[in-house]
């Protein structure tokens, strides 16, 4: 667009006299370092970010402490603000601070699948078995495979003295711990046994007391575990800073943030000027972040099917779904360099990760697609009609389905009349006579249309599609889903 770049020629043109900034030069061009500081800090602080969020989201409204469990036990609806939650699992989230807490314990019933993270979104350190690092992996992708047994969770570093008792020992480099579970259950009219899965675990300390298990059903109770796009997110920052010790990665970027004035025992006192353009730099870095996301498949060619509109999350070849090219923390695996584009793209719209979510395993983890286009290449509008068709027998072992999300929460759509944004292979669904499956998504439920998913007139959404126990279908790259087709 014209005049665009002026204001970048302008900057550029600020005059100096005999080499020094004039003041108003100084002054504009302080702002705009501030400002930029600060829209950088934002980007690089959004995995932390995330995860606080989440922490104090539903810490304010179920709870705070290692024992309490908030349980989707009617799986997760609209009206839990997180971002691209599965409706089709049942979820349990739960946060500790092992600063509180010591060495943690958590016995994981059998059938369980979990992760554990720490609080800047890093997969926890795990048990070398066999050749295999676990990273993050509790529960069915972990070291019990599924059949239960007891982990223990020590700060990074810490020598722990466990007795005779044997523990799959995971390490923490941050005081916060992410503690997610996921529960499967094999008719959506019976629930129970994701629940009974997720309401099995214990979680207690290793030494002293423990507090009895706090499980707090929450899939009727609104919340809201989603971060801000303006000033308040620097107060965030600096809360989650001064609650936890220092990291020792990135210390540019810890630098970065304490040249905008946040810094472990150190007071947040930004003018008002200052916060200010703090305001404008969240709201301009959020507004990057979902341009990332929204372009994922053109500007940053992340693409499962070079003739599809489908991303992943983890960048791989076009050509070889076996081998991802980043790593459980967004490193390219040859440079070890973050992929910023690529943890933008995650933890804008999305959040947890381990090696289970990206494992290149058949009938392994889970694999995710990601849609923000139709097959024209056009945004994804709440008030169109579209249509996608799956192709017969999915490349999941345990179960597939398509959710539908807000564009600007990544929520579930909030559409009047439906509980579940969201259509799964456990569904009464209706089948084409070749065994496919056609879905429309559409503000009205389209004449004839067996399968739908109702979206919101003025809200743009994007889809995901899981695929759990990822088959090898998959990975040989016989299996390919539609794009979405507008018809209306």
């Amino acid at each position: 667009m014209p005049g665009l770049t002026d204001r970048y020629a302008e900057l550029a043109a600020l005059p100096f006299d005999g080499g020094y900034p004039v003041p108003e030069t100084g002054r504009t061009l302080n702002e705009e370092l501030f400002f930029q500081r600060a829209v950088q800090t934002y980007l690089w602080s959004l995995p932390a970010i995330n995860m606080y969020a989440m922490k104090e989201g539903l810490g304010k409204t179920f709870g705070y402490g290692y024992q309490v469990m908030s349980v989707f036990e009617q799986r997760l609806k609209p009206n839990t603000i997180i971002t691209t939650p599965n409706s089709d699992v049942i979820y349990g989230l739960g946060f500790a601070d092992l600063s509180e807490t010591g060495p943690l314990v958590i016995e994981a019933p059998p059938r369980l699948q979990a992760l554990l993270d720490d609080f800047w979104h890093r997969p926890l350190v795990g048990p070398k078995i066999d050749g295999v690092q676990f990273l993050g992996d509790i529960g069915l992708p972990g070291p019990d495979r599924g059949a239960g047994g007891k982990y223990l969770i020590v700060p990074e570093g810490a020598e722990v003295d466990t007795g005779d008792d044997e523990y799959f020992v995971y390490s923490s480099p941050t005081n916060g711990v992410f503690i997610f579970l996921r529960g499967f259950f094999q008719s959506v009219d019976d629930l129970s046994p994701g629940v009974a899965a997720i309401e099995g675990i214990t979680i207690r300390p290793l030494h002293g007391d423990a507090k009895p298990m706090d499980f707090q059903h929450a899939s009727n109770v609104d919340s809201n575990a989603l971060f801000d796009h303006d000033a308040s997110y620097f107060d965030m920052l600096d809360a989650f800073i001064q609650s936890e010790q220092v990291d020792a990665v990135d210390p540019y970027m810890h630098g970065m943030l304490a040249a905008i004035g946040i810094a472990k025992g150190r007071e947040f006192t930004p003018s008002d000027r200052q916060r200010e353009l703090m305001d404008q730099a969240a709201t301009t870095a959020w507004k990057m972040a979902k341009t990332i996301a929204a372009e994922y498949d053109t500007t940053y060619k992340a693409l499962w099917w070079e003739d599809r509109h489908w991303v992943a999350h983890v960048r791989t070849e076009l050509d070889d779904f076996m081998h991802t090219l980043l790593d459980e923390q967004w490193r390219d695996r040859t440079t070890g360099h973050t992929d910023v584009d690529a943890k933008a793209h995650m933890f804008i719209n999305h959040y947890s990760i381990s090696t289970g979510m990206m494992s290149s395993i058949v009938g392994f983890g889970a694999k995710y697609g990601n849609a923000y286009k139709d097959a024209d290449g056009n945004y994804l509008m709440g008030g169109n009609t579209y249509r996608i068709d799956l192709p017969p027998n999915a490349p999941a072992n345990l179960f597939w389905s398509v959710t539908v999300y807000d564009a600007e929460t990544a929520a579930g759509v909030d559409a009047d009349g439906q509980t579940y944004p969201s259509l799964n292979s456990m569904n009464d669904l209706v089948y084409n006579d070749d065994g496919s499956v056609s879905m429309y998504i559409a503000p009205e439920r389209p004449d004839g249309a067996g399968n739908w998913i109702k979206s919101v007139p003025g809200r743009g959404w994007f889809s995901l599609i899981r695929w759990y126990g990822p088959t090898a279908d998959f990975f040989d790259r016989n299996y390919k889903p539609g794009d979405f087709v507008r018809i209306g």
